[in-house]
């Protein structure tokens, strides 16, 4: 079990402010959503007996994200040697998201991986979790949160190991989204807007409930 977390875009919305360096929980954003993950594939490694690998893309200032994230290093270093955090970078960022995804899904091992955004912060350990079970025969698992009777389309989404050459195959203008189309696709229904919920305009960070 693989997850690819996108860390590479320029936060456009937000000026000249990168967005996910802003503090959440005492923390870089970029570190919390990181670590979250880490520590879904520390426990699931265990459980496992399996190597697990955290592929973090960076791209718009990435000296300061890969920074950020010395706090997950210091985590790496009490937890399961089978768990490994590769920090990869995007020359082409601009190039848009999925060139960031097909970076982040060229490092994954095989077996099944997660594709998650690091400004959503609001995605935990649990909602990882909550998916594996979910996966077995389909090609993914792509949560949605139900809001005024509405289903949004979210993150983490899980893919089946037969999607990593897909994804890389395509080109830089092409997205996930295309690509889940013509696949198999199970779709829970949450009542949590966490899986829908990230940061993109300052009104957004201005209005989050943190330390």
């Amino acid at each position: 079990m693989d997850i690819v977390m996108l860390a590479a875009g320029s936060s456009s919305r937000m000026g000249d402010t990168n967005k996910l360096l802003l503090t959440y929980n005492d923390l870089p954003m970029v570190a919390y959503s990181c670590l979250e993950a880490l520590k879904f594939l520390a426990q699931y490694a265990d459980r496992n007996d399996e190597s697990c690998r955290l592929i973090v893309v960076t791209g718009y200032r990435r000296q300061s994200t890969e920074k950020a994230l010395e706090t997950c290093k210091a985590f790496m270093e009490g937890t399961n040697s089978r768990l490994e955090m590769l920090i990869v970078n995007n020359p082409d960022y601009r190039n848009g998201q999925f060139s960031s995804t097909k970076i982040g899904v060229s490092q994954i091992n095989d077996g099944p991986f997660f594709i998650s955004l690091a400004d959503m912060p609001f995605i935990t350990a649990a909602h990882y979790e909550k998916l594996v079970p979910m996966l077995e025969s389909h090609d993914a698992v792509r949560p949605f949160s139900i809001k005024d009777k509405d289903r949004v389309p979210g993150h983490p989404v899980l893919h089946a190991s037969r999607l990593k050459e897909m994804i890389t195959k395509c080109p830089d203008d092409y997205s996930v989204s295309k690509i889940l189309k013509s696949c198999d696709v199970y779709e829970p229904s949450f009542n949590d807007d966490s899986w829908s919920k990230d940061i993109d305009y300052v009104q957004d960070y201005e209005n989050l409930d943190r330390k």
